[in-house]
């Protein structure tokens, strides 16, 4: 605008210099300038206009991300065995470890408890995602200089990479390393845990709700018997 403005000034000026030599090109000359500026329109008013970039243009037209949080473990869960009286009733006295293990300890229980599973080919962290879950996962172990025994695990911490079994006859817990625990429940239970809940699990709600905890190939390989 202000260039229009400019060669506006600068053409009457010559208008008035050269008037008396020639009235003709002056005219022609204002003449072509209105044209030009009438086709070229007014100026913008405001900040002059920025095409929008390819990246910001496809960034409109890119879906959503995904809200969803991605399935984690929390660093440290716990449970109190007192206060989970369906799992208390069995061990109103501690059980008895035959060669059968947590297969006989699953079928013994007839009658005793309602609900029931045994869980096979389990890992450590799903194991650790039971605790999360507020399940108190039963594990037969072997613990050193120790008989076998058959216990709730209560509590896990991965800063301190301990694990925690709650006796339920005396409430009594002990801890137990991570790398301890492994070598003695692997050898022991054979990677199997017991769950005593309120409400009958079937495969699939065990794996909805280790889908909470763990990626899915983390439990892909887990069987699961209950009554």
């Amino acid at each position: 605008m202000k260039r229009h403005l400019f060669l506006l000034r600068e053409v009457c000026q010559g208008f008035f210099i050269r008037f008396s030599y020639s009235t003709v090109p002056v005219y022609v000359t204002l003449l072509v300038y209105l044209v030009l500026v009438i086709g070229c329109g007014p100026a913008p008013k405001g900040p002059y206009h920025v095409p929008e970039t390819a990246i910001a243009a496809a960034a409109k037209t890119a879906p959503e991300q995904s809200m969803e949080t991605e399935a984690r473990l929390p660093e440290a869960a716990s449970i109190d065995v007192r206060e989970v009286p369906y799992v208390r009733n069995v061990f109103k006295e501690s059980p008895r470890i035959s060669e059968g293990g947590l297969d006989d300890f699953y079928a013994t229980t007839r009658g005793t408890v309602q609900h029931i599973a045994i869980i096979s080919n389990a890992s450590f962290d799903v194991l650790k995602a039971f605790i999360a879950e507020g399940w108190g996962p039963i594990v037969m172990v072997r613990l050193q200089g120790r008989s076998p025994e058959i216990l709730p695990l209560s509590a896990y911490n991965d800063p301190m990479s301990e694990i925690f079994l709650q006796n339920p006859v005396d409430f009594g817990e002990r801890r137990v390393s991570y790398k301890d625990f492994e070598i003695y429940w692997a050898a022991s239970s054979r990677n199997k845990c017991v769950l005593i809940t309120p409400q009958l699990l079937t495969e699939a709600s065990v794996r909805e709700v280790l889908g909470r905890y763990l990626p899915a190939e983390a439990f892909q390989r887990i069987r699961v018997r209950s009554r």
